[in-house]
């Protein structure tokens, strides 16, 4: 896995940094290679492979949920091998067109943390780069899901948390473990820190998202990630999604971040090809990766 200084060393102006294949089940099941033509085309130099890396036997006993929240979140982890070996395949064959990180979006689980130390262990020298995500919290019935559907949402972490804003509080604490977290291999970038807010347009205006806990908490993120000199998952995923309309984090706390000093990573989150540059003109425009 490549080191902070080596990542530090990547121009933020034309890398892609989080994308997905045709091994996520929830994507559009376009072949990867289309991904990286299309990446060529739009002019990214730099392009990270972040599939969704394989949850233990014992995630699919405890999750709670829709069938599609649950058993569309990963790739298995026998489906490993070959991923590797077509990923490695077409790093090759782009080479000379592109550079490609081969690696992974990995889910921050805390009672899973045993597990995903031991993958990491196993398969680091065949992983470029990594991002660590939040989508699961925990609920009475189960790890639940954040961002599969409304009304898995609502079913879910919503009913268990009763409010928006108790959910955001109950996410940033789970992520501030993912960033306080210390593992051997651990990925040094964070996904969609704001991937609570996916459902927002769905609520009255009234509904409160960010409170001065919230606040207080991504406050508090956003200083360790600076501290530890890690990177932030800038996505942008969320901008053309009717129920959201923002990226994450949103505006005001991308600002937050870049004061901070806190390198931001373009994100596309593409799960189909035509994705793969959502936004990136905005994220250009607005000089987000300086």
């Amino acid at each position: 896995m490549l080191t902070l200084e080596q990542l530090r060393e990547i121009p933020r102006n034309s890398w892609s940094g989080h994308n997905h294949t045709e091994f996520c089940s929830h994507g559009s099941g376009e072949d990867v290679e289309l991904y990286i033509q299309k990446a060529i085309t739009e002019g990214f130099k730099t392009y990270s492979i972040t599939e969704h890396f394989p949850l233990p036997q014992e995630f699919y006993e405890k999750a709670n949920g829709s069938a599609h929240a649950i058993y569309t979140a990963a790739m298995r982890i026998n489906e490993l091998p070959k991923y590797f070996t077509k990923m490695q395949d077409i790093k090759l064959k782009y080479q000379d067109k592109i550079r490609i990180l081969i690696g992974f979006e990995i889910d921050y689980i805390a009672e899973f943390q045993k597990w995903t130390q031991q993958q990491l262990l196993k398969y680091a020298d065949q992983i470029d780069d990594a991002i660590l995500s939040v989508h699961f919290l925990p609920t009475k019935g189960g790890l639940s899901a954040v961002d599969d559907s409304l009304i898995d949402f609502k079913n879910g972490v919503l009913a268990e948390y009763k409010t928006p804003v108790n959910v955001a509080k109950v996410y940033l604490a789970t992520m501030m473990e993912a960033v306080l977290w210390n593992t051997q291999y651990k990925p040094k970038r964070y996904g969609h820190i704001m991937l609570y807010r996916k459902w927002r347009n769905e609520f009255p205006n009234s509904a409160i998202w960010e409170d001065e806990e919230v606040q207080d908490k991504l406050a508090g993120i956003l200083y360790m990630i600076a501290s530890r000199k890690e990177f932030l998952d800038c996505n942008f995923s969320g901008l053309f999604r009717s129920t959201q309309t923002e990226p994450s984090p949103n505006y005001s706390w991308i600002r937050e971040a870049q004061e901070k000093q806190i390198p931001l990573v373009y994100g596309a989150d593409a799960h189909k090809v035509v994705s793969v540059s959502a936004g990136f003109n905005t994220y250009l425009e607005n000089k987000y990766y300086l």
